[in-house]
């Protein structure tokens, strides 16, 4: 488990970097900013992706709660049920990740956008049939914000998993108790 900085120190080192307050004091950047440089471009990869994209917030919230979800990212999933529902986007709408074969909740297009992360998490490819489909509805614009958040969070799953990043103090566990199978490491990998 990697320790997370004091809360004072993260905010300290977040404002000498340039980093948002909320973003410097959350415990995955309080795990991040062990290397500082890293931290500030993170931050600038989530301003660029949350708070200057196009493709709509209910958008990119479904990606991103499909990849927290695939990789068993408590941290990653429950912030961002936590986010989606300030948003207003319905539980629905939100909890349908889980299941989205099964969820009524969804459009055509909100199934291709939850293939897309799909696809990235398993191959790091999009489908052909995937991106036409998203191609038709999605300017060029969405579709690189759209795979870039999907990889994005896939690789901050992974920081948050590896580095066993709890949630904060008042954000809800996986909701309603239900959570992923956790991929388990292959028999090949190393073991410490």
């Amino acid at each position: 488990m990697l320790p997370l900085l004091p809360i004072d120190e993260s905010a300290r080192l977040g404002e000498q970097l340039g980093i948002a307050d909320w973003f410097a004091t959350a415990n995955v950047s309080r795990g991040l900013l062990h290397s500082p440089t890293t931290a500030r471009a993170i931050y600038g990869v989530i301003d660029a992706l949350i708070f200057r994209n196009t493709v709509a917030s209910r958008t990119r919230e479904l990606v991103i709660l499909r990849i927290g979800w695939r990789t068993a990212s408590e941290y990653v999933f429950c912030q961002h049920v936590r986010y989606s529902r300030e948003l207003g986007i319905p539980d629905e709408d939100i909890l349908g990740v889980r299941d989205p074969e099964h969820s009524r909740a969804y459009s055509d297009t909100d199934r291709c956008v939850i293939a897309l992360a799909d696809e990235l998490h398993e191959s790091a490819r999009v489908s052909p049939a995937t991106w036409s489909a998203l191609e038709k509805v999605l300017t060029h614009q969405e579709l690189v914000e759209l795979v870039l958040t999907a990889g994005f969070w896939r690789a901050i799953a992974g920081f948050n998993n590896a580095a066993k990043i709890q949630l904060e103090d008042g954000v809800p566990g996986w909701p309603e108790g239900r959570q992923p199978v956790a991929p388990t490491l292959s028999a090949s990998s190393p073991r410490a």
